[in-house]
């Protein structure tokens, strides 16, 4: 196969540039605005008459926050490039976390074309947000459980403890995500970490009390609940309980093979990206043509392998959500009598 001259992998980019940028935001006005230069300079590199410096290059892809190699190889050396996002105990960490989730909704939410499909190990973290209670809980479990944050050694449960701001952006994410069309595949145990994790917490003896345990309970259920109305309507719910569009926009399916890891396919009008979890919560994310597409087919294939539970699959839906609602009967039962 010939190699890719400069300008094949210049207009490449350029191209992808535009796949990536919602239609009200012109690609020749950002690139004037990010390299000082004419509408028609910038015009002449979009056509690729005339070459990109490396230094516009690193500049562009520092911008847009892609990854040139990802453009060159046409992965036919089977590699792909990967951004992570990481979490540290740090609250100034966490922010970054949040923000850069809400970050990344927002650029979604200005395409008219968007879709994200969630094949969730764990129920869908969105979901939580609903709830400043339910996010706290979250949070701490995360701090203290997961990342060993020093501020939260030897400390019991307490919503105080985390930061009000954070609960905000959490809130604002939900009102994001509930806004975007998704698809979500739930297998037996999506459900079961978030239980496990009241009941190791209460078998430790980290709440302050049965109250505590018992509220977080209450939110859980009713998040489930939710989870429950938006698949009978196929609809999503804002944090008021009100349907966030005129037409379907949500769908769950129940998958009876083993999901085995959070994985999500974002895909807009010309673009897909795919987000996979790692060290429990931290993502990689990639917008990698060969890896999405093939991402695609296995979310694809997996959906055709599952139980569409939402709108009038009434009765899938009833015997799903009873086996999640007997668990955590069970679990409140341990509670109250203990």
């Amino acid at each position: 196969m010939a190699k890719k001259t400069p300008e094949s992998a210049q207009l490449i980019l350029m191209q992808r540039l535009k796949d990536a940028l919602p239609s009200n935001i012109s690609l020749v006005d950002a690139l004037a605005d990010l390299l000082q230069v004419s509408n028609d300079s910038a015009y002449r590199r979009m056509r690729g008459e005339t070459a990109l410096s490396i230094e516009e290059i690193s500049a562009i892809c520092k911008h847009f926050k892609f990854s040139f190699d990802s453009f060159i190889n046409s992965n036919d050396d089977g590699s792909a490039h990967f951004k992570y996002n990481k979490m540290d105990g740090h609250p100034d960490g966490f922010k970054a976390y949040f923000k850069s989730i809400r970050h990344d909704l927002s650029k979604i939410m200005h395409f008219d074309e968007k879709e994200v499909i969630f094949a969730a190990e764990d129920i869908p973290v969105f979901h939580h947000f609903v709830s400043p209670e339910l996010t706290a809980f979250k949070m701490f479990y995360w701090n203290k459980s997961i990342l060993n944050a020093k501020d939260f050694e030897d400390k019991k449960y307490d919503s105080t403890l985390i930061d009000d701001e954070l609960k905000e952006t959490a809130a604002a994410i939900y009102e994001m995500y509930s806004k975007v069309p998704s698809i979500e595949i739930w297998s037996d145990d999506t459900a079961n970490s978030t239980i496990k994790q009241i009941e190791f917490y209460w078998e430790a003896g980290i709440f302050k009390s049965k109250a505590d345990a018992l509220l977080i309970c209450d939110h859980v259920s009713q998040m489930l609940d939710r989870i429950k109305r938006q698949a009978e309507l196929n609809i999503k719910l804002d944090a008021n309980d009100k349907p966030t569009s005129a037409e379907n926009n949500y769908a769950l399916y129940h998958s009876d093979v083993m999901i085995g890891n959070n994985c999500v396919l974002v895909t807009t009008a010309g673009l897909k990206a795919t987000y996979l979890s790692y060290h429990t919560f931290n993502t990689i994310l990639t917008t990698n043509t060969a890896f999405c597409g093939e991402t695609d087919l296995w979310l694809k294939n997996l959906i055709r392998k599952s139980n569409l539970i939402s709108g009038v699959a009434e009765k899938q839906r009833y015997r799903y959500f009873k086996k999640i609602e007997d668990l955590m009967k069970k679990l409140r039962d341990k509670i109250e009598s203990e």
